[in-house]
């Protein structure tokens, strides 16, 4: 049991500890605002987060980014299109910034049309500006979210319609 303390240790918090820390947060965030929500650690695909108003009349499914420490978020381009504004959106993705561990996590809260087109279209451009092909590992699908492109999103909870 030592041997594998020590080993944890030495590596720092793993990938799996961030993203269940920003998964954590985020509902304790939305409890706090007087939402229901719930994390689900199994299988759903793309749902982290199931969250209510509290006469469960507005439920929300939201996406966890959570990144501490790096510059970026990580995701994907796979499933990513131009979109046009929802009058209903139910989903959403929460970027999470946990900082160091003397701080308080930052969040920017997104419509989940609004990031798979962000994500479509700096791709896109990425592709444009490099004659059609991705520089370095043109199969690659990973794709880098820097805050920057997230600024009108933070600390919008009130977009998720549940308080």
């Amino acid at each position: 049991m030592q041997r594998f303390y020590m080993a944890a240790n030495s590596r720092g918090t793993s990938k799996q500890q961030v993203g269940r820390a920003g998964e954590y947060f985020v509902v304790a965030e939305l409890n706090k605002r007087g939402a229901f929500a719930v994390s689900f650690a199994g299988n759903m695909p793309k749902i982290d987060i199931i969250a209510c108003d509290s006469d469960e009349s507005r439920t929300v499914y939201i996406q966890v980014k959570t990144k501490r420490g790096w510059k970026t978020w990580h995701s994907s381009i796979v499933g990513c299109q131009p979109m046009l504004p929802r009058d209903t959106e139910n989903n959403f993705w929460v970027f999470v910034d946990l900082g160091d561990t003397n701080g308080n996590p930052r969040y920017w809260i997104v419509p989940e049309w609004w990031i798979k087109d962000n994500i479509y279209k700096t791709h896109q451009a990425l592709l444009k500006r490099h004659g059609g092909t991705r520089p370095r590992n043109p199969g690659s699908t990973h794709h880098s979210i820097d805050e920057r492109r997230l600024e009108q999103w933070k600390d919008r909870w009130d977009i998720l319609g549940i308080f």
